[in-house]
Formats: C-alpha cells, sequence, structure tokens
C-alpha cells in the first residue's frame, strides 16, 4: 500500500531552488535514505512531507490524506512522526517528563511501568528522574528511541537519526528499526550521510544540486 506519495515537488529557499521536478511513492515496510551534500534541502523535504515546512509547488499526500496542496482532513498525529536532527528536549525538566510529553503529544497512553521498560531497552535505565540537560549527546538520541518504541509510529520521518550515537548506540537504532519494519509494517524515510545507515535501508534517494 502506498503510504506516501510526491507528485512534481519543487522546494526553493528564498530565490533558490532546493529541489525541482521531484516525485517519489513509498510504500509500508519500506525504509529509504535520502542522501546528498549539505545545503540540497534533505532537512526541508522531510520537513515539507510531514507538512511543516510549504513547497513552492507540487503535491504531496501522507496516507491518503493530502498534506500540499493541504486540505481540511488530517493525518492522525498517532500514526506519523518527524524526529530532527538535534532532539528537541525540554532540558530543564527530567527524562521522565520529557518522554511522558512526547508520548501523550502524539496521542498515546502514558504508563511509567512502560517507560521504565523502554528507558531499559535503550540504555538509560535508572536516568528517569535525571534532569535531561545531564545527558550526552547520545543519550539525548537513545530518549527519543525510547519514545519510537513506547509508540511505534507508522511513518517516520528521520533526520540523521544517528547523530551523536557510538558504535552501540548505532546498532541499537538499527536493531529498533528493524523491529518496527517487522512488527508493525512501519515506513521509514531518513535523511543520512552514514554509510551504516543508508546499506541499512532498502534503497536510496540521491538529491542533486540546481543552479540558480
Amino acid at each position: 500500500m502506498t503510504v506516501v506519495q510526491v507528485e512534481n515537488l519543487e522546494i526553493r529557499a528564498g530565490y533558490k531552488t532546493l529541489i525541482r521536478d521531484f516525485s517519489f511513492t513509498m510504500e509500508y515496510g519500506e525504509a529509504i535514505a535520502v542522501i546528498g551534500a549539505n545545503g540540497l534541502g534533505k532537512t526541508t523535504l522531510l520537513r515539507t512531507l510531514c507538512g511543516v515546512s510549504r513547497p513552492y509547488k507540487g503535491n504531496v499526500k501522507v496516507a491518503g490524506v493530502p498534506v500540499w496542496p493541504a486540505a481540511a482532513g488530517a493525518v492522525e498525529r498517532q500514526s506519523v512522526c518527524y524526529l530532527a536532527s538535534q532532539p528537541a528536549l525540554f532540558l530543564d525538566h527530567p527524562v521522565s517528563a520529557n518522554l511522558e510529553f512526547y508520548v501523550r503529544a502524539h496521542g498515546a497512553v502514558w504508563n511509567v511501568e512502560e517507560a521504565m521498560t523502554a528507558l531499559k531497552a535503550v540504555g538509560l535505565e535508572g536516568r528517569f528522574k535525571q534532569s535531561a540537560r545531564t545527558l550526552s549527546t547520545g543519550q539525548k538520541r537513545r530518549l527519543t528511541l525510547a519514545f519510537l518504541l513506547m509508540c511505534k509510529p507508522r511513518i517516520l520521518f528521520l533526520d540523521e537519526p544517528t547523530n551523536g550515537l557510538d558504535t552501540d548506540g548505532v546498532k541499537l537504532f538499527l536493531d529498533s528499526l528493524s523491529g518496527l519494519l517487522r512488527e508493525s509494517r512501519s515506513a521509514i524515510l531518513l535523511a543520512t550521510h552514514d554509510p551504516q545507515l543508508i546499506g541499512w535501508c532498502g534503497r536510496s534517494i540521491e538529491l542533486r544540486r540546481w543552479a540558480p
């Protein structure tokens, strides 16, 4: 089943064209890497697909719902997850409060025992009450992974998801994404420079540089 459908998308930054004549489809159960040099619009593309950034022109449907041009309907928030390249956390709040906020914002039920289990699974056991500010970069990324394990979104847009992770962290992340593909038949579109992550994906889409 086609879950993401993009037709003739054009994205600009001011007068500069980042992406032009861009079309693709993605099915449930697929993992696709968006690759290319810095500044080609990988992050903007992900933000456009999840409805945050407006394209110059083109059509985008996610889960059968028109995202651009915008329609009256909306994709169920439980279905879609966008993770930015830098985790957006409430740094002066504990790990538990951050995780609870994102679980509830996603429309899922907050359960302390499930949260404890998810944190243990990502190597953050015992940090439930720890301030998010004191986490390392990799630990902050692991916290976002705990959210994915709790909510199991069907459609994931991930921007450089292995940034800040060590070798064990990358393996844990890939194992978790593999579980989502296998158990939930999720669809995963990610922007990355990580060769291991690119190799893990079933296919890749390379963005090109357009003349001004």
